[in-house]
């Protein structure tokens, strides 16, 4: 196994010879032999072993092949070969697996049309066992925190019968199990979907409710230390699930209808569970600004108080704060405007005094002060049309009172920077 490894290694290392006329003989030569190795002489493994070393070279090899037509009489063989790790190994090999299946794909639309079906199948697969996934890596009752711990980490034991340079091998996911692969894969079916249409009809109607299934999900209300990197995992496959759902909305509304007030509450419970990272969140708020721009909007009306706490909008990291307000006000702005006439006096002071604030805030952008003082223009009717006792018209001067006294600073700011 060793010498195999360092073979594999070497021809890597060397790989600069499929840019020459010798590509033809470089892959009648090796990959028959590559497809040996990976079906009959090796199995997955679960740790990072020698022999899980030895695939994962080989895949990335197969990974670093140009696609060119000298390729193309492999690619049928490369697909199946690539599918086959992709099921049933590890996650690290499966993560290349799902790239050479992609670039494959990508490059050979014609030739391997008929060969998609198994893919989407595995797709249908993991988000059928996304629940289970969820429990396997959070339910303490599950007994697998050691195992989970050990496939982020490798341990050096130091004992008499050992040295510092043998560490424990680091324990391996299945691609099975994997919140990476379900990651990759809407950017991929996407694709798929845009350029072989006839897939479409037979696939959306069973994925859009696996996938429905997948966002609501909430995974686990408190995560130790040991499985944080777990649990930005899960978030952002459930992120990029919803960005799959956001570009189906449009072409295939029909079959999203039945789930829209299950997505739209599932958005929401993202934005409250995600972690402060910056490309997930901000992925998070362009998914739900897509939803916005289209009927489906209405499953947000009544999530409105939830929406109006800045800490649900951006979370709570300083870099997420200092990035993503413009954009999350943006979207609250245009939300809040499609249902202003339906909003009760309590929300709507409370949508005066956010945007107030707004509107005066230099570190925002000039067009995202604009917008919030543009929304405050727009509440002006619907917050005097509700003085019905003299309780809630004190409550429509105070919160016309803070519009009035907001643009007031607001022309004051603009005199002082004109002057300058």
């Amino acid at each position: 196994m060793q010498i195999g490894y360092e073979l594999a290694r070497q021809v890597r290392d060397n790989l600069e010879i499929v840019y020459t006329s010798e590509y033809i003989n470089f892959l009648k030569c090796y990959f028959r032999v590559f497809s040996v190795v990976l079906t009959q002489q090796t199995k997955p493994q679960a740790s990072d072993s020698l022999e899980h070393k030895l695939r994962n070279v080989i895949l990335e090899i197969t990974s670093r092949l140009p696609h060119s037509e000298v390729l193309r009489p492999f690619v049928h063989n490369m697909l199946k070969l690539a599918m086959h790790v992709l099921t049933t190994d590890n996650e690290d090999n499966g993560l290349i697996s799902i790239r050479i299946i992609f670039k494959l794909l990508r490059n050979y639309k014609n030739t391997l049309e008929r060969e998609l079906q198994p893919f989407l199948d595995f797709v249908k697969q993991v988000y059928q066992n996304f629940g289970a996934t969820v429990c396997y890596y959070f339910d303490s009752s599950s007994g697998n925190e050691s195992e989970i711990a050990a496939s982020h980490r490798t341990i050096v034991h130091f004992g008499p019968q050992s040295s510092p340079e043998a560490p424990i091998p680091r324990q391996l996911n299945l691609s099975t199990r994997s919140f990476k692969i379900v990651t990759e894969c809407p950017l991929i079916v996407v694709f798929l979907f845009q350029v072989y249409d006839h897939y479409v009809q037979t696939n959306v109607p069973i994925l859009i409710p696996l996938m429905a299934t997948v966002i609501s999900i909430p995974g686990p209300q408190h995560v130790s230390p040991k499985l944080k990197n777990h649990y930005v995992e899960l978030k952002c496959a459930q992120v990029k699930t919803v960005s799959f759902l956001t570009y189906l909305l449009r072409s295939f509304a029909d079959y999203i209808r039945p789930h829209e007030e299950s997505i739209s509450k599932s958005i929401v419970n993202l934005l409250i569970s995600c972690p402060d990272s910056v490309i997930i969140r901000k992925e998070l708020l362009v998914a739900t600004k897509n939803v916005l721009a289209t009927d489906f909007r209405r499953g947000f009306f009544q999530l409105i108080d939830n929406l109006l706490e800045e800490r649900v909008l951006v979370g709570t990291g300083q870099a997420c704060f200092e990035t993503l307000r413009p954009l999350a006000y943006s979207i609250l702005a245009e939300l809040i405007h499609h249902v202003r006439l339906d909003l009760p006096l309590s929300q709507l002071s409370q949508v005066i005094y956010l945007f107030s604030r707004n509107t005066i805030d230099l570190s925002f952008p000039l067009s995202v002060q604009t917008t919030c003082a543009r929304l405050m223009l727009n509440l002006v009717e619907p917050i005097f049309s509700r003085r019905v006792d003299p309780i809630s018209t004190e409550e429509v001067r105070a919160s016309l009172g803070l519009a009035l006294d907001a643009f007031a600073s607001k022309f004051g700011m603009l005199k002082h920077t004109i002057s300058q």
